[in-house]
């Protein structure tokens, strides 16, 4: 999962859809997007649209030191520092699921593997959001040599090494069994500079790890005209709501931009919509279409609380705030795709997905596509030529002249 390559607001809409899909309740999702906002909130503080890791650090960082300095209750501190956990290990893997560090087995080591554990874990300044991660692998695997009658290193080599990762390859996903084997490899990298081990087993931890690469869905456009075509228009909400869905499905702009357009941005003259893409920096001029103009003119009009306010979107009850985080925007989505009766995907963002899979199953130049979609590289758009199922059928080769094995047919 691409998510560093996320602007902050879609990554926090992914995360919040993320949660909702792990089952947590509403409380529990709201606490902890509650806490996550804290580190959005310090990145906005300075101008950054990604992710920094730097930031991440010095966001836990302060957490330590105001927890040790009595600032901070320890059950605080602790729904703190596991929601943050939360969040990492979702940029990470895709998965919001915490790791817990006695999963599996309760690893109480003997005196010399917690010994070299903790030495291992001071010998460099490890990032904090994997920190917790290589605690729980050197511990693992010292608890899985522990059970094999290992009491320290002494007799350890390429053979055990070797069987624990077998083992865990029957535990785990790729993406953990990749974690797992980066972890050892630095832990043996420490063991051979300290002369605990023989050899760092560099190339032995070495072996290539398929990963899964997620390809993100995309509604039919059939389903999208069903979801436009099952919200009242005849309420100030519906209006809103449509208004919202059309600016997805027809100019594909993202959930971000959707909740930060100004009514100053519509330019009604010229037919345009002009934004400054919270994701990019960059200014992108879209057609004022027939569908959303009118569409914006029946929010604005009809719908639209009367205030000063210039953010477009507004909320309907008082106080009438704009709706600026786009994970607002993907309630409204999932809300209307309850009420359409289809499936979802997991955010708002597949209205853009279909708009773009759309444009390239009907023939349009992936560069035009990417040019309507404000995208800088067509490398983007290579996804949505993924989800092209009908145009990559031309693409299979068949069988013909391929003789099995041995000649014999298979008939």
């Amino acid at each position: 999962m691409k998510t560093m390559a996320m602007d902050l607001p879609e990554l926090f809409e992914e995360f919040e859809a993320a949660l909702r899909d792990f089952g947590l309740s509403f409380e529990t999702r709201l606490s902890t997007l509650k806490r996550v906002n804290t580190i959005i909130n310090k990145h906005e503080d300075r101008g950054l649209m990604h992710l920094n890791t730097d930031v991440v650090l010095g966001h836990m960082t302060d957490i330590d030191q105001r927890f040790y300095a009595g600032k901070m209750s320890k059950d605080h501190y602790h729904l703190l520092r596991r929601s943050t956990q939360r969040f990492l290990n979702f940029v990470e893997t895709g998965s919001v699921e915490l790791i817990n560090p006695v999963k599996g087995s309760h690893t109480s080591l003997t005196l010399e593997f917690q010994r070299i554990s903790d030495r291992f874990l001071a010998s460099d300044k490890f990032h904090l959001n994997t920190r917790n991660d290589i605690r729980w692998v050197t511990n693992k695997y010292f608890a899985w040599l522990n059970d094999k009658g290992f009491d320290d290193l002494h007799g350890v080599g390429a053979y055990e090494l070797q069987k624990f990762m077998l083992d865990c390859s029957k535990q785990f996903a790729p993406s953990s069994l990749h974690n797992i084997k980066l972890y050892l490899k630095k832990l043996y990298s420490y063991l051979y500079s300290e002369k605990l081990t023989n050899s760092p087993y560099t190339e032995l931890l070495s072996f290539p790890v398929n990963r899964e690469s997620k390809i993100f869905p995309a509604l039919p456009m059939s389903e999208v005209s069903k979801l436009l075509a099952s919200i009242d228009r005849s309420s100030k909400r519906g209006k809103r709501a449509y208004a919202v869905m059309i600016l997805g499905a027809e100019l594909g702009l993202r959930a971000c931009d959707v909740a930060n357009l100004k009514l100053r941005d519509i330019d009604w003259v010229r037919g345009e919509v002009r934004i400054v893409q919270l994701k990019t920096s960059q200014s992108a001029v879209l057609p004022l279409t027939e569908r959303v103009g009118a569409a914006l003119q029946d929010y604005i009009l009809n719908a639209r609380p009367k205030t000063t306010e210039q953010h477009m979107f507004l909320r309907v009850k008082k106080p009438h705030t704009p709706l600026k985080a786009a994970v607002t925007i993907g309630e409204i989505y999932r809300d209307c795709c309850k009420t359409a009766g289809i499936e979802s995907g997991k955010s708002f963002h597949t209205l853009r997905r279909s708009l773009a899979t759309a444009m390239v199953s009907n023939g349009v130049d992936v560069n035009k596509v990417a040019q309507v979609l404000c995208d800088r590289s067509i490398d983007s758009i290579k996804q949505y030529i993924a989800i092209d199922s009908q145009h990559l059928k031309l693409c299979a080769l068949t069988f013909e002249g391929i003789v099995p094995i041995g000649g014999a047919s298979c008939e």
